[in-house]
């Protein structure tokens, strides 16, 4: 397995790997019988078909959860990119002053041969939508496709049938932070994406997100339901603190048990 020492691998269901760069931004690869489908394309320092090819001999596809640039980085190393509709103009962008921002605040070991001082998140090739009500197989393998809204217009959530796995992007980070700080956000869009992905829990056997381990207790997702829908209507003001979150400015944060959100004004629309 060719992980260039800067890809982690773990294997958390068959035919099912969660892959994280860097120690924090996590891409997955699901085989089935026929063809494999690799979801998110992380920062792209490493070449991430590359350790996908070392995994797996099968046809890969390539998939977007949305189109935030710590998301898109290995996207270019495939011909063609499964988007949501209102991500597909976001492939065509080049990405060079947020890649050269994200290299100068690493701060940590970069992979062999990479070259920090041209590194660019690369524009990717438009190939075919990925939206509500859409389903693709694998061989034995088939995955659902929801509209979840609420970090980005453009956010999917995919249901693995076989295994249980549900992909969630940044809509769903169990015992992490739910960013609505981010430019994207929409407050009034997350509880109902999470209620619509609650109707689906007792499928779920695990979690999985862009930045958060694979989680098995899918209660969490009403929980968070709840949660955004009280914040949403003010309940939860007396719990409300205004902070300085790092690299982002001023922002709402409410703190649950199992989570915390950061809400930026702008979401509040």
């Amino acid at each position: 397995m060719d992980t260039q020492n800067w890809y982690s691998v773990q294997e958390f269901a068959p035919g099912s790997y969660q892959i994280t760069e860097g120690g924090r931004y996590n891409m997955f690869l699901f085989l089935g019988r026929d063809r494999a489908v690799a979801m998110d394309g992380g920062i792209g320092a490493g070449n991430l078909r590359k350790l996908h090819e070392s995994i797996t001999d099968l046809p890969i596809d390539f998939i977007l959860t949305h189109t935030h640039w710590d998301h898109l980085g290995g996207a270019h190393l495939w011909e063609k990119v499964g988007v949501h509709p209102k991500g597909k103009d976001q492939l065509a962008k080049d990405h060079k002053a947020r890649a050269q921002t994200w290299v100068k605040q690493w701060g940590k070991p970069f992979p062999k041969g990479f070259d920090a001082a041209s590194f660019t998140i690369r524009p990717s090739k438009f190939g075919w939508t990925l939206k509500e009500g859409d389903s693709f197989d694998l061989g034995g393998r088939r995955f659902r496709v929801f509209d979840t809204p609420g970090h980005s217009p453009d956010s999917i959530s995919l249901l693995d049938e076989r295994e249980g796995v549900l992909v969630t992007g940044d809509l769903i980070k169990p015992l992490d932070c739910l960013f609505l700080q981010v430019p994207t956000a929409v407050l009034p869009d997350y509880a109902p994406s999470l209620r619509k992905l609650e109707k689906i829990a007792r499928e779920v056997k695990w979690i999985c997100s862009g930045h958060t381990p694979p989680f098995n207790d899918p209660s969490i997702i009403g929980e968070m339901a709840r949660f955004m829908e009280e914040v949403e209507g003010g309940k939860r003001e007396s719990e409300k603190k205004r902070i300085d979150a790092p690299g982002w400015g001023p922002v709402d944060e409410y703190a649950s048990k199992r989570f915390k959100v950061w809400i930026g004004d702008h979401a509040r629309k």
